[in-house]
Order: C-alpha cells, then sequence, then structure tokens
C-alpha cells in the first residue's frame, strides 16, 4: 500500500496559503532549481535571494542580513524494490549584502533512500552526485555546501571566491564545464566590456580513486580554465574554451599551484609547451543561435586530443564504409552537443521544450596520469556519463501560474568497460592501458543503453524561497548482454529549488 509521510502532507496545506509574485528564471531546463541567470553562458549565481521574504532578516545603514530554511523531503513507494523510498533535507541558505559586496552561503544535510541504479553509482563512486562523500550504507547521508564572497566593480570587473560549482553552456548538460559533480575551491575573475565577457576560472579538485576513504592519500589536482563569450549580434554569440588540468605532486615535486598559469590574457597551451610539462589541456567553442525570442539553439565542440590526419580517416571511413580504412584512432578524443529550446510553443504561453544530443569518444577528459583527469572525486567535470556514449536529452513543459506539469525523457548508449580492462569510459584510467589504437567507437566495451522517463505536477508554494511540492512518477530501464536493471518510484517531493543535482543519467 502506497503510504506518504503525514508530517509532509501537513507541511504542504499549511504552506500552500502562503502568497507572493511568482519567480521564474528563463532558463529552467537545468534541473528544476532556478538559482542561474541567463546572462551569459558562463552562468553566475546570482541572485535570487529577496531579503524581503527572508526568515530572518537585518538591515543596518548598507548592511542587509538574511537567512531562509532550505528543505529536500520525498516520500514514496519503491515499486522495483517494493518498499517505501524516504529522504530527509535540512538546513538554511544565508546572504549578506554590503555596497558592492554579496556573501552567500548554503548548507544541505541529506539523509536518503536510493533506487537500485543510485545505489550502484555511489557503492562505485563512493560520492553522491551534487554531493559529497556517502556515509552510511542502507540510508545514505551526505552535504551540501556551496558558498561564495562576491565583489563587483563600478565597470568592468568581478572577483568572486568561493567553494562550489560552476557551468558553462546554454543547454541542460555542458561538455565544458558542468555542475553535476561534487564542490571545489575555486576563484574567479569576471572581465566585461563592449560585447565580449570573458572568465578566468581558477579551481581545486581531489583525486580520489582507488584510495576513497583514506582522505589522507587523497591527490590534489588544480584547473585553470579560460572562456571568452563574444555576443557578436543579438542573434548570435560564441565563446572559446579551454582548461588546463595539472596534479599538485608529481613523484616527489610538490608542485602545488603552478603561478605560470594565472597569466590571464594567453592561450595556455602555449604556455604548456613553454613549461616542457604533458598537463591535460582542453579546447573548445560554444555557439548560441537565438532566431527569435522564443528560440534558441546551441552547440558545443570540446578538443582534448587529436590528430587532424587520423580525423580525416574517420571522416573517410564515415562517408565509405565499404573501404578498409585505418580509422577510429584511440586519441581522437572529442564531444560534440547540439540543442533546442522553445519558449511559448505554437503560441501556448507556458509551453515549452529542449532536445539536446551529446556524444563523447572513448578516453576524452583521461590523460596519461591519472591524477590529471578532467574530474573530481570519481566524477566527471563535464558529462555526468564521463566519455564514450551518445545521449539524447527531450524535456517539455507548461506552465501556468504557480502550477507546472513536466515530462522529460533520456535515451543514452554507453560503452563499459569489463573489469581488468579500459575502453574508454572511466576516467581515473591511465590512457596507457588502452585495450586497442584503432577501431575505437562510442559504445564499445559492454554495450548498454539506457532509457529513463519523469513526469510530475508542481506547486510553487513560495515563490521567493522556490519552495516547490511535486507529485511525479520516475521510470528507469538498462539493458547490456549481460545485465537487465529496472527502477520505478511513485513520490511526493517538497524542495527548496536553490542548486541543481542531477540523477537522470
Amino acid at each position: 500500500m502506497l503510504r506518504f509521510s503525514l508530517a509532509m502532507v501537513f507541511c504542504l496545506a499549511f504552506l500552500g496559503q502562503t502568497k507572493g509574485q511568482i519567480s521564474h528564471a528563463e532558463n529552467q531546463w537545468r534541473s528544476d532549481s532556478i538559482n542561474y541567470q541567463t546572462e551569459g553562458t558562463f552562468q553566475s549565481k546570482v541572485d535570487t535571494f529577496y531579503f524581503e521574504e527572508a526568515l530572518l532578516e537585518v538591515r543596518s545603514g548598507d548592511l542587509k542580513l538574511g537567512a531562509i530554511p532550505v528543505v529536500d523531503v520525498l516520500s514514496g513507494q519503491d515499486l522495483t524494490q517494493e518498499e517505501l523510498a524516504n529522504r530527509f533535507g535540512f538546513g538554511a541558505q544565508l546572504a549578506a549584502d554590503y555596497r558592492k559586496w554579496k556573501f552567500r552561503a548554503l548548507y544541505l544535510n541529506l539523509n536518503a533512500d536510493y533506487l537500485n541504479y543510485q545505489n550502484r553509482y555511489i557503492d562505485s563512486k563512493k560520492v553522491v552526485p551534487g554531493m559529497n562523500v556517502a556515509r552510511g550504507t542502507s540510508t545514505i547521508n551526505s552535504d551540501f555546501i556551496d558558498a561564495f564572497v562576491q565583489y563587483k566593480s563600478r565597470r568592468f570587473f568581478t572577483f568572486e571566491a568561493g567553494y562550489g560549482r560552476n557551468f558553462i553552456g546554454n543547454g541542460y548538460r555542458s561538455l565544458l564545464l558542468s555542475d553535476f559533480g561534487n564542490a571545489m575551491p575555486y576563484f574567479k575573475l569576471e572581465t566585461s566590456f563592449w560585447k565580449i565577457k570573458y572568465t578566468n576560472l581558477f579551481a581545486m579538485q581531489q583525486n580520489i580513486y582507488g584510495v576513497e576513504g583514506r582522505p589522507s592519500w587523497f591527490q590534489r589536482k588544480y584547473t585553470a580554465t579560460h572562456f571568452l563569450d563574444w555576443q557578436i549580434v543579438d542573434w548570435l554569440s560564441i565563446g572559446i574554451f579551454e582548461s588546463i588540468v595539472w596534479a599538485g605532486n608529481e613523484g616527489n615535486y610538490q608542485r602545488g599551484f603552478d603561478a605560470q598559469y594565472l597569466n590571464p590574457v594567453i592561450f595556455y597551451r602555449p604556455v604548456e609547451f613553454s613549461l616542457g610539462s604533458s598537463d591535460n589541456a582542453l579546447l573548445g567553442a560554444n555557439l548560441k543561435v537565438t532566431p527569435s525570442k522564443t528560440q534558441k539553439f546551441y552547440f558545443q565542440l570540446l578538443f582534448d586530443e587529436f590528430l587532424l590526419d587520423e580525423l580525416r580517416a574517420d571522416l573517410n571511413q564515415y562517408r565509405n564504409p565499404d573501404q578498409d580504412i585505418q580509422s577510429g584512432w584511440w586519441a581522437n578524443k572529442y564531444g560534440i552537443q547540439a540543442g533546442w529550446q522553445g519558449a511559448n510553443d505554437f503560441g501556448i504561453k507556458g509551453l515549452s521544450h529542449l532536445i539536446e544530443f551529446n556524444i563523447v569518444r572513448p578516453f576524452t577528459y583521461a590523460h596519461t596520469n591519472p591524477s590529471q583527469a578532467y574530474s573530481n572525486y570519481n566524477q566527471s567535470l563535464a558529462h555526468p556519463l564521463g566519455a564514450n556514449f551518445q545521449e539524447l536529452v527531450s524535456r517539455i513543459q507548461y506552465r501556468k501560474n504557480r502550477w507546472a506539469i513536466s515530462l522529460q525523457y533520456n535515451n543514452s548508449l554507453r560503452g563499459v568497460s569489463p573489469v581488468g580492462t579500459n575502453f574508454g569510459d572511466n576516467l581515473e584510467l591511465s590512457n596507457q592501458n588502452r585495450e586497442k589504437e584503432y577501431e575505437n567507437y562510442i559504445g564499445q566495451g559492454i554495450s548498454s543503453r539506457t532509457q529513463m522517463a519523469d513526469a510530475k505536477v508542481s506547486y510553487l508554494l513560495k515563490p521567493k524561497w522556490n519552495l516547490t511540492a511535486s507529485l511525479g512518477y520516475f521510470w528507469r530501464e538498462e539493458k547490456s548482454d549481460f545485465t537487465h536493471y529496472k527502477d520505478q518510484l511513485i513520490y511526493l517531493r517538497l524542495r527548496t529549488n536553490l542548486f541543481n543535482r542531477y540523477f537522470d543519467f
């Protein structure tokens, strides 16, 4: 028999009486969070805090302080295991404004029962996506922390230091930098002038592969990222991306943060060669086309490593499939994204859609030295599936007043490496241990097809807290030649939508 928490029902009945203006961000597709602005491709995390609606508020001259509660409570029926699934998460968001300074901090402690596929992921990675290291067995405990201090100058510069995640892109996923994984310390400098926004991001990550549960053995690594976004005309913008990953410890040499990568204006690839290093370098591009106010097309291209002759060989093989051409070189490492978002579809106000396609070649984001993989806490800094996959994401949603009805469907094909092998899906494995030089393709290894759907009805209880109640049904099926998994969940959820969490993979 399906049972829901009486406490949750009571909370819904009480909070449903609250009033306030409705506030929705334009880009609502990365989870159901609305904590991100849509101006620019390197998305900023301010500002959705309304001091006048805070549970606690203090004002003194130019200083404003505020706090609101943060909740994530779910009660549902796991139809696969025929048992209840519960989630209890509580915390707070703190905010302070003082002239050109902003401070934000969010903390959530979560105790949760997860579905079978989620438990398999947590057991293999030892972390909860978007949260941190998993604690416990049957009920998993984890924390979410996001905090930053920001200073915005009068004209050109914005400085930000924090512990959190960042996102580059215009779609639901990102192949350049996403907010899928765990938080990390970072410093960000944004420079805006004319039609250009230029961002420098310096961050520290942790390599915990193989030493999970032993923090003293964790290996630090660092990334230095540039992103130049140019709004060429009103309907077209292009962005250029580059990121370098290096290990903090190279054998007996404690390298730490390499100050030579602080140069804010030059491309890092020439600097890397001048240093005589073998750091992991990634280059990419982002394109956004908005032919109308309600339609947007976007694209991403990511290159980790390639040779032009080898790319030509791949193209020739594609054009002439009957010919025996040596192609599929392992180091042709790249990813491609294409997407389309629309609002007020068919002239219906509130009806919107998203269709997005992502492909990433085997071995992309990985490196000869595993400590220089493009990852943090065993999770990709880009797409949740890592590499060696292709994916379709589709969503449709209708909003009216405080109500929303949404349906999401994902379909992905991923190649998984059997134990003791490396077919390019695991970013934490060295490229040197690859299975073959040529004839590498997306889905190699154990080919696994995953489909998932999530349908829900939501009501915005407290608009300026982003507090939403949802009733939904989730279904997921994963098939390979050796496995067949299925998960189903009917759920009722109460959530303060202040940050994104992804388990839709």
